[in-house]
């Protein structure tokens, strides 16, 4: 069953939480955030990248989100950053939740975050938001300064582009974004914003396979809707597919299993319905919720492993509530599920 309709706190200026206390619960949903953030700027691209060095139990791990959007002006950045600072505050026409995730995600993650953002090649411009900085500041006010300009990004950032991630292993699954001869700037197009957050020591994984993989897992069906529309979504080189659990999208991940004649659901009822804005608010919102019903004599006679394995279709994600097209919930709430008469 799936519901189309949403939470987020400040990070405090003197300390930095652990994920779990901001409204996260994993690394990757609060980089989720990020990537809200790059479709609400009409990015067409988005790339997540784990880049991991060290041993076992001395991981050294940089998280960056990049994405070909609009770009932020100077002025906007600094908005941006400031805590308490957004430009969509408010704004309940985009996917995002209240506009001030980039910095409480990043901080949530790493004790260093960097934001570059440009909207004319070779003109980019940064904020560092540095929590050490912060603590040694005993001011209430904490006072961003105005934007770096640069004209190129530093050898760290420029190395996520051009060099295979430690996985997965198997580098022809990998698709830079600029092999060898491949002109960086002009790849990275005429605007977008990167954030690149450093040393990361408060993450849901340890080792960058299970980052990744929880990544793929989660975000494909997050964001199945926009990628079915055609956004390119990239976690450490390898292009994501959409992941349906009404399997109602027709070109998501699990068409391709072979054997599978009747490839989507069918849509039983769609019904729009008010709810308030919240508990014992008179404003009021609509929703549609919308049943599916699988096609279960047509893939009853499929392998046990490729139901529960491949299709997921014994995950448990029975409801799936959406806003505007960005999955916020998904599993089971049993005031709905529970058997009636």
């Amino acid at each position: 069953m799936e519901s189309d309709r949403e939470s987020q706190a400040l990070v405090p200026a003197d300390q930095r939480p652990l994920t779990g206390d901001v409204g996260y619960d994993s690394t990757t949903s609060a980089l989720c955030e990020h990537v809200d953030n790059s479709i609400g700027a009409d990015a067409k691209e988005v790339r997540v990248f784990f880049r991991q060095k060290g041993r076992n139990g001395d991981y050294h791990t940089d998280i960056m989100v990049y994405d070909n959007g609009r770009g932020m002006a100077p002025n906007v950045l600094q908005v941006a950053t400031s805590f308490g600072g957004s430009m969509t505050y408010g704004n309940r026409s985009g996917i995002g939740r209240f506009g001030m995730g980039m910095k409480t995600a990043g901080l949530s993650m790493s004790p260093v975050v960097e934001i570059y953002s440009w909207q004319e090649p070779k003109a980019s411009y940064r904020m560092i938001l540095d929590t050490n900085e912060i603590g040694r500041d005993k001011a209430n006010l904490v006072a961003l300064p105005k934007p770096d300009f640069l004209a190129d990004f530093g050898d760290d950032v420029v190395d996520f582009f051009i060099r295979p991630m430690s996985f997965p292993k198997d580098r022809n699954e990998q698709h830079l974004v600029a092999p060898e001869g491949v002109n960086l700037i002009e790849t990275l197009g005429r605007s977008g914003t990167i954030v690149y957050m450093q040393d990361c020591d408060r993450l849901s994984y340890a080792k960058a396979q299970t980052l990744v993989e929880h990544a793929v897992k989660e975000m494909a069906r997050v964001y199945r809707r926009e990628i079915a529309k055609g956004l390119k979504l990239f976690i450490n080189n390898r292009r994501v597919k959409a992941i349906d659990p009404t399997f109602s999208i027709p070109n998501a991940w699990h068409d391709k299993i072979d054997g599978l004649k009747v490839k989507t659901s069918r849509l039983v009822h769609a019904k729009k319905v008010k709810i308030a804005k919240h508990q014992n608010s008179a404003e009021m919102f609509d929703i549609t919720v919308k049943l599916f019903a699988l096609p279960i004599e047509e893939w009853s006679s499929l392998p046990r492993k490729i139901q529960k394995n491949d299709m997921g279709i014994f995950s448990g994600h029975n409801i799936s509530v959406l806003r505007n097209d960005r999955e916020v919930f998904a599993g089971y709430i049993s005031d709905i599920m529970q058997r009636h008469g």
